[in-house]
Parts: C-alpha cells; structure tokens; sequence
C-alpha cells in the first residue's frame, strides 16, 4: 500500500530528527512533513547529558514549556578525575554557565515527537523505514509496516552511519576512532551516590556516571572496541571486576545500589559523513557527525543541526534556493573540526599512562590536522 506523498520524510524520531520536522513546519508551513520512528520512545536510551546552552535552542523550537514541566534532573557540572587521581569540579567539561540537566531520553525524544505532531508533522512511530530508493518524483521509502511513503526530500536521521543515504551513494563516513560504551543501571536509596555527572580516567579508557530522573544510575565504562574485549567487558563479573579495580570514586558512588535492567553497549565512535547534503536529502544528528560523549554535546549538536538542516531544506523545497544545502555541509564540516581540536585538547591533559593502548591512540591524534 502507498501512502500519500508528503514534501518531507524525516526518518528517525530522535533530537536531530524532531529538531528537523519542528524547524520545518515554523520555517516552510507549506510544506507536508512526516516524520518515521521506529520506537514507541521506551526502552533504554544512553545519552543523557543536556548542557545549558540547550534551553536557547528549545526556546527556539517552541518546546521550553514542554520540557520544563517535565522536571528533568537538574545538573550543576562535572567532577572530572582526569589527568590526576584527586577529582576537581567545573560548570560541565566544555561550558561554565547556568544549570544543565540529566534527562529522562525516552520523555525527552518523546516530548519532542508530541510537540511536532502538535504543529501538524505526521508522526508514525513504531515503525522503520527499510528502504529508501530514488524514483522520478522523489523518493520511495519502504516501512516495516508494509506501507510505502513517497517523499520529494529525505531528512536522514537515523543516526551513526546514515544508512539509508548511504546505501544511495550519500557521503562517505570518516571514522575517527572505535569508542564504545559498556553501560549498566543501578538503583539506589533517595539522596545517594554523587549529584554530579563524574568522569573517572583509567588505564584503559575512562568511566563515568550520573544520576537519572527516575531515581536510578547510569555508569558506563568507554573504550576502544578491542580493548574492551580484552578487557571481557561483556561480562557482567569482569565489568564489576574493572570498576572495583580501576575507578574507586565511580565504584563508591553505587554504595546501597541494585544492578537495574539489562546491559547496553552502545557505538560511540567520533566521525562525521563528508558530505551532509545532496541534491534531495540532508543528514542531521548522528547521521551527520558523532562526537565523543565526554564533550556532553551529542543531544545540542543533533538539535542545532536539525534546525539548520531545517532551513536549507525548507529555502530549497519552498523557494528553489540551494545556497542553504552548500552552507549545512560546510557547517557540518567546520562544526566537527572545532569539535576534534577541542577533544585532543581534553585528552592530552591526561597523561598518566601514556604508554596504553587507549591513550597513545589519543595522544597521537592529536598531532594530527583536522580537516581543511
């Protein structure tokens, strides 16, 4: 069965992909807008952090007062034991201003899918969209439900790798390095563990942890893929083996807590797709750029860069005027050279144990160029 033709298909119900139906309907009101999720926004989501230049870009979604009666978790910064086992505090890694928040991703994301189906997106969730193929008119998009979608433009959010458009030729992804997280919940008593979200830096990559809304604890051990098998960081004796072991101040935060839910292990890999844009399609969020979650900016730069995919859309769709496209893929490409300069910084002030496969691959890094 085929489905009506929309102007827009956004595919991925995420930040970067609600920013992007959010952004086009205040910017393009002509233009029909749909937007594919393949949840129903439960289930576990890591990526929690939302530091406090964020309230600016929900203000400008429109979604400030959606968010705040949400009560998120308020977070006041970042203790970091990096580059010396005494931990010291600062106003987030990367910004010393106002209060940020740790969120609850699943309300979060689905807040944002409620406030853009409020402005008139077509919002269908739980479905994927399996394919995307180009067709005389636009493109043909195949959903897990057995519907067909027919688009005039594809808004790729669908996160690392950009799939659908890459599978048409899209962009080429540049892989960065083989960070991932190894991700466990915890429950515990009202009041305990640390407020803060708490970086803890060990031998073989670094761990962190921070309080949840709802009254549980993420803590996540991230490394290189290799060097977590290694490691047998899949297992659950080994994990808990490594945290006792290698990062005392994380381990302490989890006095009285009960392992809650299953494990994750998620890719968090820094990269970017070299070209964002083509002629009828535009990558946002992930499926632009990933950058290292001890830069805390994943969830603002998806928003940031949906609004702009937003706009370049919207001018070419509505108006025929393509400068738009050519600015996002240069944004996209000086936003994730600011965003490797700033993390070789980071990591070579941790220089305890150089000689460590995790970290010489850092410190070399960082002698490299970024893109010009």
């Amino acid at each position: 069965m085929t489905d009506a033709a929309r102007d827009v298909v956004v595919a991925g119900g995420g930040p970067g992909g609600c920013a992007a139906a959010l952004a086009l309907r205040a910017h393009a009101p002509g233009l029909s807008v749909a937007l594919v999720e393949a949840s129903a926004y439960g289930g576990e989501r890591v990526g929690e952090t939302l530091p406090p230049p964020a309230a600016d870009v929900l203000r400008h979604l429109g979604v400030w007062e959606a968010f705040a009666a949400q009560a998120h978790h308020p977070a006041y910064g970042t203790a970091a034991a990096w580059g010396t086992p005494v931990p010291y505090e600062n106003d987030f890694l990367y910004h010393v201003r106002q209060v940020g928040w740790h969120l609850d991703r699943g309300a979060f994301d689905g807040m944002l899918a409620d406030q853009a189906h409020a402005r008139g997106v077509q919002v269908v969730r739980e479905t994927r969209v399996l394919d995307a193929e180009r067709a005389a008119d636009g493109w043909r998009l195949s959903l897990s439900d057995g519907r067909e979608l027919r688009a005039r433009f594809l808004i790729d959010a669908t996160g690392a790798g950009a799939a659908l458009v890459r599978r048409r030729g899209g962009g080429r992804l540049v892989v960065h390095d083989r960070l991932a997280g190894f991700v466990r919940f915890f429950r515990q008593p009202a009041g305990g563990g640390t407020p803060h979200t708490l970086v803890e830096a060990f031998a073989d990559g670094w761990w962190y942890t921070a309080p949840l809304p709802d009254g549980r604890r993420v803590v996540a051990c991230m490394t290189d893929t290799d060097i977590a098998r290694g490691l047998r960081l899949d297992e659950e004796a080994a994990w808990h083996a490594l945290l006792a072991a290698s990062a005392p101040r994380v381990s302490a935060s989890l006095a009285d807590a009960v392992q809650d839910g299953e494990p994750v292990v998620r890719a968090a890999r820094s990269g970017w797709l070299d070209a964002a844009a083509g002629p009828d399609w535009i990558a946002v969020g992930d499926a632009a750029s990933t950058f290292d979650p001890l830069s805390s900016q994943g969830i603002l730069k998806a928003l940031r860069s949906g609004i702009y995919a937003a706009y370049a859309a919207g001018d070419l769709l509505a108006k025929g005027d393509d400068a738009g496209m050519h600015r996002y893929r240069a944004f996209v490409q000086r936003e994730f050279d600011g965003f490797l300069r700033t993390r070789a910084r980071y990591y070579a002030d941790e220089a305890r144990w150089p000689e460590r496969e995790f970290w010489r691959r850092r410190h070399a890094s960082a002698a490299e160029p970024a893109h010009v």
